[in-house]
């Protein structure tokens, strides 16, 4: 064997050698490249259901206004209370809560917003367009109702998204 041949074996045992030690850390890159992939997919995962957990506990937040607005209608209410009550002030608060619910829509799966918005809408409308005192405080007190329904389902998809929110973790 001459120098020549004893050459060429070395340079490409060598290269052997060198693309199997590539291959071998292009591998372990890749495996690093696909767990930071995974690790990214998951905190977005984790950031979205925050965000809506978020949404949620705003519009809770709204329910709870409108409910402490729509109290004085509510059963312990008497004519007396009633007097100097202005309905369309009160009525604000609730459509404020039927803006908010609508543009959450998405957090919803059986439609709640829509069937909320189809029954509180035309007791607003009585509400504020009553022939009497007495009307004031029994659509008052629907109103009231309907509106603290809706909180019991916002409270529970909340609870909903805040378990996603904990097994995303």
């Amino acid at each position: 064997m001459d120098a020549v041949t004893l050459w060429g074996i070395v340079i490409t045992v060598v290269g052997t050698v060198a693309s199997i030690w590539g291959a071998i850390i292009s591998r372990s890159q890749a495996r690093a490249a696909k767990a930071s992939a995974s690790e990214a997919s998951r905190v977005r995962d984790q950031l979205i259901n925050q965000r809506g957990t978020s949404d949620l506990a705003g519009l809770k937040v709204h329910c709870e206004r409108a409910i402490k607005c729509m109290e004085k209608y509510g059963p312990g209410s008497s004519a007396s209370i009633l007097s100097g009550v202005n309905p369309e002030t009160d009525a604000s608060d609730v459509r404020t809560l039927i803006l908010e619910a609508n543009q959450l829509q998405g957090s919803f799966h059986k439609g709640e917003v829509q069937i909320f918005v189809n029954k509180v809408g035309p007791l607003l409308d009585k509400l504020v367009s009553p022939k009497e005192i007495r009307n004031i405080q029994s659509n008052g007190k629907a109103v009231l109702l309907v509106v603290s329904d809706f909180l019991a389902v916002v409270k529970a998809a909340l609870d909903v998204k805040r378990e996603s929110t904990s097994t995303v973790v």
